[in-house]
């Protein structure tokens, strides 16, 4: 009897692998083969899931921002926290959780650059992945607005320019070797601070 193979779990296994590999070598010097041999498969195999590195990476920035803002989707509802609150803690684990992650957004960092170079401009591709996060943060800002929490501002502008300093931050963390959190998330708390009626 054939071994019956669960596809989906096997692909986020080779997203998974290829994340910590992308992170540790770095896009340029990650081939197939590698990643293949990493994830105990056959190169054919491989191709099975994906059909180049630049898919295989893709995908990986896909499950690494979905994990990541997934988890903030219920802070919405979270009555225990006010809407100030809320804003802290999503900002300040962005901060905390891309640093940890440095090598991969140096990585990501280095990915954008070479396509850049190619012609191929990733932007768009990026902002998709991370509308939801600031789509977010806009509903919080509007509300807190309304409550009166917040003093009278523009919430789709503010989270716009609240994305923009996270985005920021993370081109930060990948390409300054001295960066170190704390101090970030101090400045994200003060400007948040500072939309306190």
């Amino acid at each position: 009897m054939p071994k019956i193979i669960d596809h989906k779990k096997r692909k986020q296994e080779i997203l998974k692998r290829a994340f910590v590999i992308f992170a540790q070598k770095g896009y340029q010097d990650t081939n197939l083969s590698y990643i293949a041999d990493r994830c105990g498969i056959s190169r054919p195999t491989l191709y099975l899931y994906f059909k180049d590195k630049e898919e295989i990476f893709y995908f990986a920035v896909k499950e690494m921002t979905h994990n990541m803002f997934r988890q903030y989707k219920g802070l919405y509802d979270d009555e225990s926290l006010s809407d100030l609150e809320k804003l802290k803690y999503i900002c300040s684990d962005i901060i905390k959780i891309s640093y940890r992650q440095k090598d991969f957004y140096y990585c990501l960092a280095d990915f954008l650059f070479q396509m850049r170079r190619q012609g191929k401009d990733y932007s768009r591709n990026i902002q998709k992945r991370t509308v939801g996060l600031t789509f977010l943060l806009f509903r919080i800002l509007r509300r807190g607005g309304q409550s009166g929490e917040f003093h009278s501002m523009e919430p789709k502008e503010t989270a716009s320019q609240m994305f923009n300093m996270l985005q920021a931050f993370a081109f930060e963390i990948a390409l300054i070797e001295t960066f170190r959190p704390e101090p970030a998330i101090e400045a994200t708390c003060a400007y948040l601070d500072s939309l306190k009626a």
